[in-house]
């Protein structure tokens, strides 16, 4: 009976542990057996504050309806500390009938919330935050601290700051969010100068020559001569190029010879750091050229054809004679920048890379992106027992003996060789170099993956729908390149690179888009004046990549004595992930107008002027859209109905203007339709390309409105790059390739031809179809620099303005420093017309009759009139008779007026000044007048040849 009774309370007790252990959580590390096997019924989280419970299931391989085992267990254990997120983790087990319920435990490493880095003056803290691996809203882990520390010291040594020290700090963990804010503590120390660069081992290469091409400089008075270590890691290289190219191909640097060391500047004060710099150069033999053969690899496969021949022109069964290369070997050779002439020159290892990589461009640009260029050297020296082994090929001993040594006569160049032997007794001795081009021409490539990286704000649609090309299309360099320029002039990246990785066999690759961030929201204050607009001053906000969409929206108050004015707009640059742009806009403007000056006194030349002014106020919304098409073209379409109304005029305005004012607010319904072809390769600093645009303003007529026109306004820009300031690779300094210097040449023209209503019958006398606010004007920065809009050698009809414009520039323009600061000479010419339908009423009658009273008035007052034409007021002779340049036909819209005496001109130099914020210009401009000629076309004028100075803030050019 004891028996019995221990029996049963040894099974309640048993069974009491078996649900108690049923009944709870336990670690399934130590309770393996209990729940190993049985199936997963559901799976919980605890402990996690910053890592949604979504993103920990899926580091892990569990999923209900799983088996448990022991493998799954390990590995999801594995998963979650590689993940770096946690610091500790424990996964439990609870019996959930015949399964097993799991719950896991964590607890997270604390989460940056800010990093700070105190004591950075001389490096920007942006340059710092966008280099280290810590970034905010990540785990802190003691691996990311430590290379975050490596890094910025790294970067404190290649800016010269080589005693610079980096300590960690963290405050305390905020434990609701379990977020942590970082400090680095950098004491920067002091850059150390180079007080002595020394060169040994050049025997024939000039140390100044060398010293030239460096970075690296010793500090003096001009220099500073701040030590950086990334620039003698440049340095090396740029000397072992500088002297391969000046024909020591086997040269190099001396890894025991080249070295810096910091020492005292004086050993017994010990007050100062500074640098010693070795460059020890070995360098050989200096070799001369001596031509290139260019032929592709006939290398036969196991099917009969050629194995490194591409295969679209040559498919299998392809006779012998019909074997075709993508490139004829006559192409290829033209690319060369070395030429047959040049045997003799210096082998220059620079101009024989390029163009070795001038046939790898022209093969990848037709998709065969894994060509090979094999050079094979052949090095020959110039002595009487080489040549004569080539020229005495009749003494060998076979027929195919002495077919090969003519073969090679010829292709070595051995008569060139003779007379240069003959001619030049210096270079007798010296090494020739002959480099045989073989050319595997390969696979196709084709574009497996594109991989983006660097884009923290930016959606990737953002970039890909800018590339010319998707996976699976075949590679072409020409459409990788300008897919990159317009990632770049999207205007959100500092940097855009692209690099090729191999694919997953041998005709893909993968191509790695790599980008550096920079802000695209901006909030800008300043100026701007011109000589019709005025000063102005603007606020303006905007963002051009609103939330990575690629959206752009901004706001624009503009307010001065001339000019105010008030924007708003939004343009989604690809509408529904299609290449159509959307753009919405309002504005308000009110303007004031000049419209002449009258003398208020009786002497006309000398007299008191009193100018005739009035506003002209406008308010409207507009609605655009665009649409990119091909690679660089885009069509674009606007309506844009707005409500104008001139105020406010002075006493002496015309009654034209009067009637305007009693009209109060007039409606304008304009309707813009254009073509626009962009191939720029740098929008903000333009170097080369084209820019053209075409539109078409339809004003009124079918639209309704007052204003009834159709306006023409073509616009051309050219960039040219003439050269850099390496001076076509006379100077050898590779940071001098960003200086260059450009010419931009440029047109633009308007062309405005009156129209009738179609909906109403309008009064043209009362409201003309073209009003006065839609006149155009001539001079000033905006147009015509170092002339007035109503220049006293302008036409009287060019005063009020005109309908038609035809503008003509050039700026040739040498940078100082090439993102901020441009000298600039700069050719303007400008000429305005009229339709002859334009005059109405008494005009009308004047310009019929002009010839007439020319006439009757040099009949009736010969001398008055004579003076008038020939000389001013102060007795300076004319440059041309006034009632020559109020001549009614000369103004007129027509191809024989299309003439260069009907041009105004001016040349001058200035300042480009590319502040962000405030743009300015600063130029002295000279007027000259068209001569006829020949040898001197252009001339002063007489009674007035000094410079106008031009100032202007804001890049309002025309």
């Amino acid at each position: 009976m004891n028996i019995r009774k221990k029996i049963k309370f040894f099974s309640l007790f048993v069974l009491s542990l078996l649900l108690l252990v049923s009944a709870e959580w336990v670690s399934l590390w130590s309770n393996r057996s209990v729940f190993i096997d049985k199936v997963i019924t559901k799976i919980e989280f605890k402990g996690n504050i910053n890592t949604s419970s979504d993103d920990i299931l899926e580091l892990m391989d569990m999923r209900p309806g799983m088996q448990l085992s022991q493998g799954l267990l390990n590995a999801d254990m594995r998963a979650l500390f590689v993940s770096g997120f946690f610091y500790h983790i424990d996964i439990q087990g609870e019996a959930d009938g015949d399964g097993v319920k799991i719950l896991v435990v964590i607890k997270e490493r604390p989460r940056i919330k800010d990093i700070d880095f105190i004591g950075a003056d001389e490096v920007f803290p942006s340059d710092l935050r966008d280099k280290i691996p810590l970034k905010e809203n990540e785990v802190i882990t003691p691996k990311k601290v430590t290379l975050s520390k490596e890094v910025i010291l790294k970067k404190y040594r290649d800016e010269g700051f080589f005693l610079a020290y980096v300590r960690f700090e963290t405050e305390p963990v905020n434990p609701e969010t379990n977020t942590v804010k970082v400090k680095f503590i950098i004491d920067e120390g002091e850059e150390i100068p180079v007080s002595k660069i020394n060169i040994f081992g050049n025997s024939e290469i000039d140390t100044y020559d060398i010293q030239g091409i460096m970075d690296l400089k010793e500090s003096g008075i001009i220099e500073s001569g701040v030590f950086k270590e990334s620039a003698f890691e440049s340095d090396k290289q740029k000397i072992a190029g500088y002297l391969k190219s000046r024909g020591y191909v086997d040269a190099e640097l001396s890894n025991e010879g080249t070295n810096w060391e910091i020492r005292w500047e004086n050993p017994l004060k010990k007050d100062k750091r500074v640098v010693i710099v070795n460059f020890k150069i070995i360098e050989g033999e200096q070799y001369f050229y001596n031509g290139y053969s260019t032929s592709h690899d006939l290398t036969i496969a196991p099917n009969g054809m050629p194995q490194f021949l591409n295969k679209e022109n040559n498919p299998v069964g392809t006779p012998k004679e019909e074997w075709s290369p993508v490139y004829p070997t006559k192409f290829l050779e033209d690319q060369y920048e070395f030429a047959p002439a040049d045997v003799g020159q210096v082998f220059d290892e620079s101009k024989f890379q390029k163009d070795r990589a001038s046939i790898n461009e022209a093969y990848s640009a037709k998709g065969y992106l894994f060509a090979q260029v094999i050079p094979r050297r052949k090095v020959i020296e110039l002595s009487d027992g080489s040549l004569s082994r080539y020229e005495n090929c009749e003494k060998r001993g076979s027929a195919d003996a002495v077919s090969d040594c003519n073969e090679e006569y010829n292709r070595l160049n051995v008569a060139k060789l003779r007379k240069i032997y003959e001619e030049e007794p210096e270079l007798r001795g010296k090494k020739f170099i002959h480099v045989d081009f073989t050319i595997r021409e390969n696979n196709l490539a084709f574009i497996e993956n594109i991989i983006i990286k660097g884009n923290k704000k930016t959606q990737d649609r953002v970039i890909r729908r800018e590339l010319l090309f998707k996976p699976g299309d075949l590679f072409n360099s020409t459409l990788v390149n300008r897919s990159r320029e317009r990632i770049f002039n999207l205007g959100y990246f500092k940097e855009v690179n692209f690099n090729m990785r191999p694919g997953s066999d041998e005709t893909k690759m993968n191509l790695i888009i790599e980008l550096v961030e920079q802000p695209t929201g901006t909030v800008s204050m300043g100026g701007g004046y011109g000589t019709i607009t005025g000063f102005s001053i603007f606020t303006q906000l905007g963002e051009n990549n609103l939330n990575g969409s690629g959206q752009q929206i901004t706001g624009r108050v503009e307010f001065g004595p001339i000019r105010r004015y008030l924007q708003i707009s939004w343009t989604e640059p690809w509408f529904m992930d299609k290449p159509w742009s959307l753009t919405l806009s309002a504005f308000y403007s009110s303007r004031t107008l000049y419209v002449g000056a009258t003398s208020i006194t009786e002497n006309n030349n000398q007299g008191i002027k009193e100018v005739a002014s009035y506003e002209r106020s406008g308010v409207g919304v507009s609605a655009g859209l665009g649409h990119r098409f091909l690679i660089n073209w885009t069509h674009f379409h606007r309506y844009s109905p707005s409500f104008f109304a001139s105020t406010r005029p002075t006493s002496l305005v015309s009654d034209q203007v009067l009637a305007e004012v009693d009209r109060g607010w007039q409606f304008r319904s304009q309707l813009t339709n254009g073509i626009a072809y962009d191939s720029r390769d740098n929008v903000f600093n333009s170097t080369q390309g084209f820019n053209l645009i075409f539109s078409v303003d339809n004003v009124g007529q079918f639209l309704g409105g007052e204003s009834h026109f159709d306006q023409f306004s073509p616009i051309l820009e050219y960039y040219h790059t003439w050269f850099d300031y390496t001076f076509f690779g006379l100077i050898r300094k590779n940071a001098l390739r960003r200086w260059r210097v450009v010419q931009q040449f440029r047109t633009s023209s308007v062309f405005t031809f009156e129209r009738t209503p179609k909906y109403k019958n309008q009064d043209k006398e009362r409201i003309p179809y073209i009003q006065v606010q839609d006149r155009l004007f001539l001079g000033g920065y905006e147009s015509l620099r170092g002339w007035f809009f109503d220049d006293k050698y302008y036409p009287d009809e060019w005063k009020d303005g005109a309908s038609s414009r035809v503008l003509f520039t050039s700026e040739l323009r040498f940078p100082i420093e090439p993102s901020l600061l441009w000298f600039v000479i700069f050719f303007d010419a400008g000429a305005m017309y009229e339709q002859i339908n334009r005059a109405v009423g008494e005009r009308k009658e004047f310009f019929k009759n002009y010839d007439n009273l020319v006439r009757a008035q040099r009949y009736s007052e010969p001398v008055e009139t004579y003076l008038y034409e020939n000389y001013n007021s102060y007795g300076q002779k004319l440059p041309e008779s006034p009632l020559v340049v109020n001549d009614p036909g000369n103004l007129v819209l027509s191809s024989k007026n299309l003439s260069m005496s009907n041009f105004r001109f001016s040349w001058g130099f200035g300042l480009r000044i590319q502040i962000p914020v405030l743009p300015l210009r600063l130029y002295f401009a000279q007027r000259i007048r068209y001569t006829g000629v020949e040898d001197r076309p252009f001339g002063l004028y007489p009674d007035n040849n000094s410079f106008q100075f031009v100032f202007g803030i804001g890049d309002m050019r025309f």
